[in-house]
């Protein structure tokens, strides 16, 4: 991944349960969900993020439009129905892992 994708990564995508980072999810769902975490620089990341499973094809549509957030050039790579804010909040419809498109 180049440099400058990295950075977008970590950047935009804190919007309607979707935050990106440069790792992949799971082949199935973790059983302790991941919830965002704040690092140093005040970017918001998942700490689990091999917990997402894959995404649903039901819901492969709302999970792309979820990380669309700041930048419609990303695409969401993993779901989990329980993922959590940074106040440990379960959001309404899970949370997706998204990453820049290729």
């Amino acid at each position: 991944m180049k440099l400058c994708n990295f950075f977008w990564v970590l950047v935009f995508l804190a919007f309607a349960g979707c935050v990106a980072i440069p790792v992949g999810p799971g082949d199935q769902l973790g059983a302790v969900p991941p919830s965002i975490q704040i690092d140093q620089n005040n970017v918001k990341t998942w700490d689990r993020p091999g917990a997402f499973g894959p995404v649903p094809s039901e819901l492969k549509e709302a999970g792309d439009k979820a990380c669309y957030g700041y930048n419609n050039n990303t695409k969401a790579i993993g779901y989990h129905p329980n993922a959590q804010d940074e106040k440990g909040n379960k959001f309404k419809d899970g949370g997706y892992l998204c990453v820049p498109k290729e």
